[in-house]
């Protein structure tokens, strides 16, 4: 349903495409902020132009985003994954390699946001396989299946772990009996280092840097599935991305089956979330005689199930929607919510609108919001005092009645890229006429 608003935002609009990259999850910076300078554009009443639209396999990836090329990895039936590789401009195909994965996962479909380089590009697969593509080529340069090299255990919903590249290494999550982290090299695919047994996961090994010190942090629980058991502990814990060696570890209670990545604050504290109803915690590290420790800063009921939130100066932007308020007599519950840093709610949507499992981003000094039920797009501004919509439309023209619409969005200059369960899209966020020879 388009909002009879017109959007004003502070926004860059280069007038060319491709704009900077969206090179793997949460973007270039790693945070989920699209990199666009100031300037102004507006939204006419009619939304924003639909550049293009494919057809995609059901799924839950995102798209990453490289120079004038579209990557995401799809699923063809049951027995393939594929890399598929579209134009930014036009979103013709312009190649695909893929691979057999034969099975049907528990919420059909790929699950991760491709890592791209100049010259290749990483997957992970929902059945454990960690791919290296040469663009080049386009083919498969090396290619790795954890539940046969590392004896890895299947998470309840797949692997779901976005490739982690660092200095050389890609960071993967097998979760094998002995290892739970592995670094293997970027060029041949060969296992550099293993981590000792870490715990089980849907989350997504980030790198940080706390206390001066860089390190990985990853968040998962002692046992492989604890269903939906609060009381089951978990784990924050952090490694040495060279070595794989473990830096610290500490136990809290938070979800039994953790999904969103921690994220950074500042250079000592960091926030994690989870379902559930296992809530949220905001921890300070820090290092006291040689010895590291963590500090709960404070712990609120609500969280994130699927997405991490947005930082913002002294406030968080997140989505608190999860199974246990998925029903429309508790969606009261939910919504989108302005968390502050020093554990205070300062505002809250509840189901006005309620927004479902959808993904956001920041663009300049507005949040985009992908509704997780039907796709409808919401700018807000980005406002501690209270909830401003600045704008809204709705590009899918099926309404879903599962609410699946979870994949994160991603952006390079001023096209926005977003999914639903059967169709990608390019949207045109800037306004005609567009200069692009500009």
């Amino acid at each position: 349903m388009l909002s009879s608003l017109i959007l004003h935002l502070s926004v860059a609009v280069t007038g060319a495409l491709p704009g900077p990259d969206w090179p793997r999850f949460l973007g270039p910076t790693g945070d989920g902020v699209a990199p666009w300078p100031e300037a102004t554009f507006t939204w006419p009443a009619s939304g924003p132009e639909v550049l293009w639209r494919v057809p995609v396999g059901e799924g839950f990836a995102g798209v990453a985003i490289a120079g004038d090329e579209v990557f995401l990895l799809d699923r063809e039936g049951e027995v393939q994954d594929v890399l598929r590789v579209f134009g930014l401009a036009d979103g013709v195909e312009r190649w695909r390699a893929g691979y057999d994965a034969p099975g049907r996962l528990s919420f059909k479909g790929s699950r991760t946001v491709p890592t791209v380089t100049d010259e290749h590009v990483y997957t992970t697969g929902g059945f454990g396989h960690v791919t290296c593509f040469d663009r080049a080529t386009r083919s498969i340069a090396w290619h790795v299946d954890m539940r046969e090299a590392f004896a890895g255990q299947q998470p309840t919903w797949g692997w779901c772990a976005h490739p982690l590249l660092t200095m050389g290494l890609v960071i993967a999550a097998p979760m094998g009996g002995a290892s739970t982290l592995i670094g293997l090299s970027a060029a041949t695919g060969e296992v550099r280092w293993r981590s000792e047994f870490l715990g089980h996961s849907h989350s997504t090994p980030v790198e940080v840097v706390l206390r001066g010190r860089r390190q990985v942090l990853f968040s998962s629980t002692p046992e492989a599935d604890n269903s939906l058991d609060k009381s089951a502990p978990a784990w924050i814990v952090s490694i040495d991305p060279d070595t794989g060696k473990l830096i610290w570890k500490h136990e809290l209670k938070l979800s039994a089956i953790p999904i969103p990545p921690p994220v950074v604050v500042d250079d000592e504290r960091f926030f994690v979330t989870g379902g559930y109803r296992s809530g949220s915690k905001l921890l300070r590290l820090d290092r006291i005689d040689g010895a590291w420790r963590i500090e709960e800063l404070f712990s609120i009921k609500r969280g994130s199930q699927v997405h991490p939130p947005i930082v913002v100066g002294e406030h968080l932007y997140a989505l608190v929607n999860e199974n246990w308020n998925d029903s429309r007599r508790r969606r009261d519950e939910g919504g989108l919510m302005c968390l502050g840093l020093d554990g205070k709610e300062r505002w809250r949507t509840g189901n006005s609108p309620y927004l479902g499992r959808g993904g956001l981003l920041r663009l300049a000094d507005a949040l985009i919001v992908v509704d997780g039920f039907d796709g409808t797009v919401r700018a807000v501004r980005l406002d501690p005092e209270k909830y401003q919509e600045l704008g809204a439309f709705s590009p899918f023209p099926e309404r879903r009645d599962d609410g699946q619409l979870w994949a994160p969005p991603a952006m390079s200059g001023s096209v926005l890229l977003i999914r639903s369960q059967t169709e990608l899209l390019a949207l045109e966020m800037a306004p005609k006429p567009l200069d692009r020879a500009r």
